[in-house]
């Protein structure tokens, strides 16, 4: 090898040992033995290697945090249906006439009570037919009457499919025929009363009795009511009235019957006969009962505490539950439109 070879080969050597960091001059390269070659070789695999580069492995892919996926609106589930979370709301009516409240859903039940017309009730349950309506009636001993659906009426929008249909109690005992309606001349007639003259706040009873028909109709005052064949209604009535049975035989034929209870005695100003309560003071939860009965009045209306003034009948009472020391006040209109208020105050006891 000639000198400017070496001078090449000593070059190369010392840009290799350089990039090393060990100094070098042209002589000591020069010096050498042959395997300098290998040398040099050796010292270029201190080169960064592959793995220091920061190269993403391909066999790994980059983790990249989930995204949680939100349910869309159609996994919502559905509503359930309105009935079964709404509650059904009470149905109410009004009294067109004096109505009666028995203890079954027909005129064979007894009388539990009566009810003058422009009165609220509230509607339980029903007949299958929806001929009668089952009502709060807190004086029965379930706290539950009948009304003819009839007498009774409803808001346009009242919706009775919502009401349960309540069961009928056993029919009671007929009592004894007294008379029929082809009665003859000396027997008991169909239709009386105990007394037939009463005086101003004194009361009697009307009485009748029929059977083998189809129909009884009692008019005692606000137009007909559906009747049992044989029962009783006490009366305590402010003027001189004349009573009507309407009896409807199968055939359909009609007969009618009436009586006239005659009253004297009243004025220009009402008869308060009777007003008290069953308490001067009870405990808290209580129930305590008011009893009126006026005569010779145009209206009578009850308003208990501070709750609303309500529309009476003249001989009537009133049950309700003692929360706090309660007036009671009866509210008389008479005939010349003139208004007298009659209080009780009931004290509450702890």
């Amino acid at each position: 090898m000639s000198p400017k070879h070496l001078q090449w080969v000593a070059a190369i050597a010392c840009v290799v040992l350089a990039m090393a960091g060990l100094a070098c001059s042209s002589q000591s390269i020069v010096a050498l033995p042959p395997t300098v070659t290998a040398f040099v070789f050796e010292t270029a695999t201190i080169a960064p290697q592959p793995t220091d580069t920061l190269v993403t492995p391909t066999s790994h892919p980059t983790l990249v945090p989930a995204t949680p996926v939100l349910p869309t609106q159609t996994a919502v589930p559905s509503p359930l249906p309105t009935l079964s979370v709404t509650p059904i709301t009470a149905l109410t009516g009004t009294t067109k006439q004096l109505t009666y409240i028995r203890t079954g859903p027909s005129v064979d039940y007894a009388i539990l009570g009566n009810l003058a017309a422009g009165l609220g009730v509230k509607l339980v349950g029903r007949s299958a037919d929806k001929t009668w309506w089952q009502i709060d009636f807190s004086p029965a001993p379930d706290g539950r009457g009948w009304v003819y659906s009839g007498n009774i009426a409803l808001s346009a929008t009242a919706n009775t499919e919502t009401l349960p249909i309540a069961s009928a109690p056993p029919l009671p005992t007929r009592v004894p025929v007294l008379a029929t309606a082809t009665t003859g001349p000396g027997l008991i007639p169909v239709l009386r009363a105990d007394k037939a003259q009463l005086s101003i706040g004194e009361c009697t009873t009307l009485r009748w009795d029929v059977e083998n028909v189809k129909e009884v109709w009692l008019n005692s005052g606000s137009g007909e009511n559906p009747v049992a064949g044989h029962d009783t209604l006490y009366i305590c009535p402010d003027e001189t009235f004349t009573y009507a049975l309407r009896v409807v035989n199968k055939d359909n034929s009609t007969l009618r019957y009436t009586f006239a209870v005659a009253v004297t005695g009243c004025g220009a100003d009402p008869v308060v006969a009777l007003f008290k309560d069953s308490h001067t003071e009870a405990q808290v939860g209580t129930k305590v009962t008011v009893e009126w009965a006026v005569f010779c009045a145009q209206s009578v209306s009850i308003k208990i505490g501070n709750a609303q003034k309500l529309p009476a009948v003249g001989r009537d009472s009133a049950e309700f539950q003692l929360n706090e020391t309660t007036v009671f006040r009866l509210i008389i209109v008479g005939k010349d439109n003139k208004s007298q208020t009659k209080e009780i105050t009931i004290k509450a006891v702890p």
